[in-house]
């Protein structure tokens, strides 16, 4: 029985491996030859059945706690971050926003309406135009980052494209409502991203990496930015918790290097995180002209101190002494016992 545990769970760590893409050969470059439009990355699918349909689950009464408490969170002061990159949310969660020369993207989108509403009314204070939002892209399967959607879609920007996982998606469409996973969750979704995916929008090429750990889903992505014209490359890792199960936790490590991998061939040199803090900002409102941008870390620093944090969580669950036992398998009803 033993035997078939381990040979069983170790097949389910390979398919892991392989679904997250953690074989890096071949790493492609974020060139824009292979980068896909709008139209093209919404048409990529070519196999639509692998898509689920959507399953509308209703509110369960009463409606379970969410893991941020009471709502709405404070704003953050929206912050210009760079020429083509700006900053949107509150103290819980927030959003990218990427200025591409033809339109915006937002990179997640809160939790609820109420964030989403402030999100949009924080844009129009950096003088951008929230209706011009072209695509709406979810890091992950969780509702601090999927809940504007349906909101911005019906009362902001109706054309925008929204992307996000197909694990993500079909993990969305077998979950039930409760922790992470509540209401409202997206009703559609235009484009499903998949690992190592490059989209184009404007001016900007947006290369999408999975790493799947926080999430089954977790994109990560790397994206051009500019600082007085000046070309940087910042690296986005898609989740920051790590759950204390044995599967888990092992992907999240492994996904951490895998993207190293992957910004290390773009030469990542500004790291940025999906739940940021005013602090991470606050020396970006008081620089002076001519001084460095306090973001702009170097391609090393990129690997020893913004993956390094991701790292340090990492070690922090595994030396937690909470870590779950690895699961033992369970049989289909009928089948025959294991022997030894």
């Amino acid at each position: 029985m033993k035997k078939t545990v381990y040979l069983l769970f170790s097949l389910l760590i390979v398919l892991a491996v392989y679904v997250s893409g953690a074989t890096a050969q071949g790493i492609p470059s974020l060139g824009t030859a292979d980068a896909l439009t709008l139209a093209e990355a919404a048409a990529a699918l070519k196999v639509p059945g692998a898509a689920a349909p959507f399953v509308n689950l209703p509110d369960p009464d009463p409606l379970p706690p969410t893991l941020f408490g009471r709502l709405p969170y404070p704003s953050i002061a929206p912050v210009k971050l760079f020429d083509n990159l700006y900053f949107v949310g509150t103290t819980a969660v927030g959003a990218f926003v990427i200025d591409t020369g033809d339109g915006l993207v937002m990179l997640d989108t809160g939790i609820n309406k109420d964030d989403a509403a402030l999100m949009t009314e924080d844009m129009k204070k950096l003088g951008l135009d929230p209706s011009k939002i072209k695509l709406l892209l979810i890091s992950h399967e969780h509702f601090d980052h999927y809940g504007g959607v349906q909101y911005l879609k019906k009362n902001v920007c109706p054309n925008a494209k929204v992307a996000m996982s197909l694990i993500g998606w079909n993990f969305l469409q077998t979950v039930p409502l409760e922790a992470g996973y509540i209401n409202p969750r997206p009703q559609a979704v235009d484009i499903y991203l998949i690992d190592g995916m490059k989209i184009k929008v404007g001016n900007t090429t947006i290369q999408v990496v999975a790493t799947p750990g926080h999430s089954a889903g977790c994109m990560s992505f790397i994206i051009p930015v500019t600082d007085k014209g000046e070309a940087h490359m910042a690296g986005i890792m898609g989740g920051t918790g790590v759950w204390a199960t044995q599967l888990e936790t092992r992907l999240y490590k492994a996904s951490i290097e895998y993207f190293k991998a992957f910004a290390a061939a773009a030469k990542c040199d500004v790291g940025l995180g999906v739940h940021s803090l005013e602090s991470d900002f606050a020396e970006v409102r008081v620089r002076k002209p001519g001084e460095a941008h306090p973001l702009v870390i170097g391609t090393e620093k990129f690997d020893t101190v913004y993956l390094q944090k991701y790292r340090d969580l990492y070690q922090y669950v595994l030396n937690s002494g909470k870590m779950q036992p690895y699961p033992g398998v369970v049989a289909p009803p009928g089948s025959a016992p294991a022997k030894e």
